[in-house]
């Protein structure tokens, strides 16, 4: 039986308090809890086990093993920010932050155990704005180049360990540099904006788009064969000729035949991240002196 004073006190406590006995039934549930887990406390107490609110028994039997071993968060009986997840009733994972203790203070489950589940997802949602926002370029809405290395390595890594193919285009604006010598950066970036644009609305999921530096960039393609990734630089390079700022009659100032030059390359993943760029950069070099407006492939020489 829950001591009065001890209900009293967590019906006052703003962040959610849940208890259990010693078989992991729930017997404290505070109107904190309801709120952030969506069940009205009359279908918990008594009746759910703390194995449902972690989402299975792996994530409770950890948590039940860390407040016995003590080592790591707060000594024997104590487990003090901890990080984990729960599920609400609508099964959305909420990441908290739990302070547990057992209600024996010898040290064992006999009477059960307490926690405080600090909900992190504001935190949570902060991190991964922030994250998002080191990795992308503010111009043009794709990955920065930093981003591009730490990616390229790990889906190198994974081409290597499942055997897939790796495809890599390396992306060239033709003429940009007479827009901004003679329109402006202001009209330059309103290109680099539109290739952005351009770029993100072909992609799959799994694809990757990166500005790599000045009004180059690069689309790393998991999975994919060296015949897809060229159908996907074709496709880019008609989108943006057809819609492209300053080309056919769009343009109240002038025109300047702005076009892509393009470079496509494949890899098993079995060499390192400056052979597999050098191969793609090639390859769009040579789609720029053959006059550019096309796409050209370098594919990975026999080992």
């Amino acid at each position: 039986m829950i001591d009065i004073e001890v209900a009293a006190l967590t019906e006052l406590c703003p962040d959610p308090i849940i208890g259990v006995d010693a078989k992991g039934i729930v017997n404290i549930f505070n109107p904190a809890a309801e709120s952030l887990l969506q069940y009205r406390v009359a279908d918990v107490l008594g009746k759910m086990s703390i194995v449902d609110i972690y989402g299975g028994i792996e994530r409770a039997r950890r948590v039940k093993g860390l407040l016995e071993d003590g080592a790591q968060y707060g000594g024997i009986g104590r487990l003090e920010g901890y990080e984990t997840e729960v599920y609400a009733k609508d099964g959305c994972r909420i990441p908290i932050r739990l302070s547990a203790t057992l209600m024996d203070p010898a040290g064992s489950f006999a009477h059960g155990s307490i926690g405080f589940f600090h909900d992190q997802s504001a935190r949570k949602k902060l991190e991964a704005r922030l994250k998002e926002l080191s990795v992308t370029d503010d111009l043009t809405g794709l990955h920065n180049q930093r981003h591009f290395y730490e990616t390229v390595e790990a889906e190198l890594e994974r081409a290597r360990r499942y055997g897939r193919a790796l495809s890599l285009i390396c992306i060239d604006l033709d003429k940009f540099k007479q827009v901004n010598d003679e329109l402006g950066h202001l009209e330059g970036d309103r290109v680099l904006r539109f290739i952005g644009k351009v770029i993100r609305r072909d992609l799959r999921k799994a694809d990757k788009a990166f500005r790599y530096g000045g009004d180059e960039f690069m689309i790393i393609l998991p999975e994919t064969e060296i015949v897809s990734a060229e159908l996907l630089a074709d496709r880019l390079r008609v989108r943006f000729n057809e819609y492209a700022p300053y080309n056919n009659g769009k343009s109240q100032i002038r025109e300047f035949d702005l076009s892509l030059s393009l470079g496509v390359t494949v890899t098993d993943g079995y060499e390192t991240v400056e052979e597999l760029i050098n191969r793609a950069d090639k390859a769009m070099y040579k789609a720029k002196q053959a006059g550019g407006d096309r796409y050209m492939v370098v594919p990975k020489p026999a080992s």
